[in-house]
């Protein structure tokens, strides 16, 4: 092995992080000592670099000239992916979560491709590739990806939700004041994670249902927060037929309780609750099981971190079940 295989890098925390760049993995020491993290019910001192590709010609991202290698930021357990898009100059950061707990930089490999589809790509052993793409990707390369790299995550990024945020704020600038919902610049992945029940307030008051189903999602939340969330969903369905603006998204607010009964089953840890929510359904809608199966994921990867096997174990569990469900019984 030779000596420019290696990278260190030494982090604020304290942290040296040695970088083997010929197996794609990183050994992390702290006071001398390899740390240790569990991974797919495993503990190791050797870890798989993340693998960040960027597909479409709207994005932009920053690496040295002879090398791909990223010291990516984490916070809260997520990894911090920066990047541009389009003709704005602000920088975006897409949020991943890892299972690194304390850990405050994680090495990373990071490529861009103009088109919809990745040329050749390094081999990353133990670790998993996320795709990150825009909306203007191609069906059928969705389809090619997950057919090739099967164990990969495919991320869509949605320019608009952004534009959303920027319009929002300059109205408030106008206007001189805003309540405490009216205050998108709070409502970051950071006050998600910190407060469900507020970004549940402020998602269904701008009836973002995408955003509504995505809270699960962004920390370990509670029994106590999905109760809640699921009140709110109840009051507004019950008040919608003498409301106009909500009498056109009752269907809406009904899927919405509805994946919010999953979640709720999926945090009793009993399997009796679970089929007792899939006894409800003779069909089941596509947004309701995909976000439910994507939360069970999310969900593992944080009890993971919190070494919680059982929990983590029940969930890989779930997430069979609900794969297996004959796709003759989803709708769109």
């Amino acid at each position: 092995m030779k000596a420019e295989d290696y990278i260190e890098y030494n982090t604020p925390e304290g942290y040296l992080l040695r970088v083997n760049m010929r197996s794609g993995t990183f050994i992390a020491f702290r006071a001398g000592k390899p740390q240790s993290w569990w991974s797919a019910g495993i503990e190791s001192q050797i870890h798989p670099m993340l693998h960040a590709i960027f597909l479409g010609e709207n994005f932009r991202i920053q690496t040295r000239l002879d090398s791909p290698l990223i010291f990516f930021p984490m916070e809260s357990g997520f990894v911090k992916i920066p990047f541009e898009y389009g003709e704005e100059s602000d920088t975006r950061f897409m949020r991943i979560p890892q299972e690194y707990e304390g850990l405050d930089f994680l090495p990373g490999l990071a490529f861009h491709f103009s088109g919809y589809w990745p040329n050749v790509l390094p081999a990353i052993g133990d670790g998993r590739r996320y795709f990150i793409t825009d909306q203007g990707m191609p069906r059928q390369n969705i389809m090619r990806i997950k057919a090739k790299y099967p164990r990969s995550r495919l991320i869509v990024f949605k320019p608009e939700d952004f534009m959303k945020i920027r319009v929002e704020r300059e109205k408030i600038e106008e206007q001189g004041r805003a309540r405490a919902v009216d205050l998108v610049d709070d409502m970051t992945d950071d006050a998600i994670s910190q407060n469900p029940v507020f970004a549940a307030r402020y998602f269904l008051r701008s009836l973002d249902w995408r955003k509504m189903y995505s809270i699960p999602m962004f920390s370990r939340i509670k029994m106590s927060e999905v109760e809640i969330i699921i009140s709110f969903l109840e009051k507004m369905y019950k008040s919608s037929p003498g409301n106009s603006e909500l009498a056109q998204h009752r269907e809406q607010l009904a899927d919405l309780a509805d994946y919010y009964y999953g979640v709720q089953a999926l945090l009793t840890s009993d399997f009796s609750r679970i089929k007792s929510w899939q006894r409800k359904h003779q069909t089941y809608k596509r947004v309701v099981l995909s976000s439910l199966i994507a939360t069970c994921e999310f969900q593992r990867k944080f009890a993971l971190l919190d070494k919680n096997l059982t929990f983590a174990g029940f969930l890989r569990d779930v997430v069979q079940v609900l794969k297996d469900i004959p796709s003759s019984q989803v709708t769109a």
